[in-house]
């Protein structure tokens, strides 16, 4: 077998005898998406979208950042706008990608605690908020549970107490 080894050193990245300048910019696409996850005791905190295809499908509280948004500011925000609670982001839970629709999404999924507020929500965009076993979640089919596999999959690191801190 012919392996080839990488080296980066600065900018510079060297594959076997050839050198790449790796100053120059590459645009890439993508859509950060920021996912709030409130667990008490084997319960998580989850919304039930009231919209489109997704109807009925529970959910982190979730979605897109604003332009110019930090990931940790928009998960708060996020977590307010769809639940009513205000939060702490206490840790990462996991960093996933997906495609949807042809689509490449980023999720960022954050740990955090329930600091104040109340449940509120826009009935045009959430059904329902309330914990949800943990369990129930994880064996809730893909036309219950939206994001299917990457949500099961935080669930299950959230279940396994498999939190990283901020």
């Amino acid at each position: 077998t012919n392996k080839q080894t990488a080296v980066l050193e600065g900018n510079i990245l060297t594959t076997g005898n050839i050198t790449h300048d790796t100053t120059c910019t590459i645009t890439y696409r993508s859509d950060p998406v920021v996912n709030v996850v409130v667990q008490s005791d084997n319960k998580v905190l989850m919304v039930q979208e009231a919209w489109g295809d997704v109807k009925g499908m529970w959910n982190f509280p979730a979605g897109h950042l604003d332009e110019g948004e930090n990931i940790f500011d928009g998960a708060i925000r996020e977590a307010k706008e769809e639940t009513g609670y205000d939060v702490e982001l206490v840790g990462l839970v996991n960093v996933q990608n997906a495609l949807y629709d042809n689509k490449h999404v980023i999720h960022f999924v954050f740990a955090a605690k329930i600091v104040g507020g109340e449940i509120s929500f826009d009935p045009n965009e959430i059904m329902n908020v309330e914990f949800v076993d943990i369990d129930k979640l994880i064996n809730m089919t893909d036309d219950e549970l939206r994001g299917g596999d990457t949500r099961r999959e935080s669930l299950t690191k959230i279940k396994n107490g498999e939190i990283l801190p901020l």
